[in-house]
């Protein structure tokens, strides 16, 4: 090849790579772009602090403090403009604590670079901020927990799903226990370190601290200006993923106002795996399998993790009133698909973070069997058409 071809052709080989280099910088830092819901419904949100000064703050460092739940609400509206609501509504709070909490449950084996989550700053959910609501009938509320590490929009493509068939999600801060949460003085409460968060109190009495969160979400829902004329709390659900989806069964049996719990990925406690739910029970989780292809690729779940979720969930089941409880194992699943986080990286899959059957199936089919279970549940439907229902998951359960 002549000397000036040759340069020509390793000139138009660098420009391409430079340009596919381009390319793929922009996808990795592009906002996520979240799903249109499926159901009737559009979506509205809006952001809420509520204190309870009859409640002490059981897990901050010394005393004085009251109990604080920041929280977000989602509820069907009709309104089909106005401006979308940020994913992160405080991001420079959350994502320093976001990235701690990655490496923390994945023991130090998943740190992506920081700027990797920039671009979360800048996505927007689908749901219209401060839309009203939409009027005429009432709607029955759900309750969402992220659990160890999360935060409220943790899950937005589920719960905006949820909202467009007719529920009223509201998801909370804990703080403490969620990655970071603002106070109403300005501060901000990190999550605890692993292993403290029992540390000088019992499990029962953190869990019964949680659930007491849910219980006053309902009341605080109950009383907003906004939602109060159209929801319905005296019938609702209550949901999580991990520590979250630990939570719910516990809440059913002191609040029977909780009449449904979808719990995904989450180890039960001794009492309900002894004596079940007082409530219809649905549990997502995977094959015991796909826990050790997880701790392979990304880290964590050790055998006697893997043998004490699994194994609680069935003996929960078997303790159950026939007919109101359920487990779903879906094949080929990561723990963290069971929430936005695969969304947030497209790659996420080939790295070994997400599972081998990818995050858009994975989560088509929790969406399907979380909306289903909780429409019929607790009657939410609220669809334009009769006879509208959410799609079928294409998955079958397991005894």
């Amino acid at each position: 090849m002549p000397a000036a071809a040759l340069r020509t052709a390793k000139r138009t080989a660098a420009l391409a790579a430079v340009g596919a280099l381009a390319i793929a910088a922009a996808a990795l830092l592009r906002p996520v772009r979240f799903p249109v819901p499926g159901g009737p419904h559009r979506v509205g949100t809006a952001l809420r602090h509520w204190r309870d000064p009859e409640r002490a703050e059981l897990l901050a460092p010394g005393e004085g403090r009251i109990r604080e739940l920041p929280a977000q609400i989602w509820y069907p509206t009709a309104t089909t403009s106005g401006e979308r609501a940020r994913y992160l509504p405080d991001a420079p709070l959350v994502l320093a604590a976001l990235l701690q909490a990655l490496r923390v449950v994945t023991d130090g084996r998943t740190a992506p670079p920081a700027v990797l989550f920039r671009k979360l700053t800048a996505t927007r959910a689908r749901a219209i901020l401060e839309a009203p609501p939409l009027a005429g009938r009432t709607f029955p509320a759900v309750v969402a927990l992220s659990g160890f590490g999360g935060f409220p929009t943790a899950s937005t493509a589920l719960i905006e799903e949820l909202v467009s068939w007719g529920l009223v999600v509201v998801a909370i801060d804990q703080p403490y226990v969620s990655a970071r949460a603002r106070l109403a003085d300005g501060t901000a409460a990190t999550m605890l370190a692993r292993g403290s968060l029992y540390e000088g109190r019992s499990r029962e009495e953190v869990h019964a601290h949680l659930v007491a969160d849910a219980s006053a979400a309902l009341d605080a829902l109950g009383d907003d200006p906004l939602l109060a004329p159209v929801v319905d709390t005296r019938r609702s659900g209550v949901m999580g993923v991990s520590l979250g989806g630990t939570i719910p069964a516990v809440a059913a049996r002191a609040d029977s106002r909780f009449a449904a719990c979808l719990m995904l990925d989450a180890t039960m406690p001794p009492g309900v795996a002894a004596e079940g739910i007082p409530a219809a029970a649905l549990w997502l989780t995977r094959p015991a399998d796909d826990m050790r292809r997880e701790r392979r690729r990304a880290g964590g779940w050790p055998e006697e993790v893997i043998a004490e979720t699994h194994g609680s969930m069935v003996s929960a089941l078997a303790a159950q009133a026939p007919g109101t409880g359920r487990i779903v194992r879906v094949r080929g699943m990561h723990h963290i698909d069971f929430t936005d986080a695969p969304r947030w990286f497209p790659w996420a899959r080939w790295v070994g973070w997400s599972g081998r059957i990818g995050h858009r199936r994975a989560h088509r089919i929790v969406a399907a069997l979380a909306s289903r279970f909780l429409v019929r549940e607790l009657g939410g439907r609220g669809a334009a058409r009769p006879g509208c229902d959410p799609p079928r998951p294409g998955v079958g359960g397991a005894p």
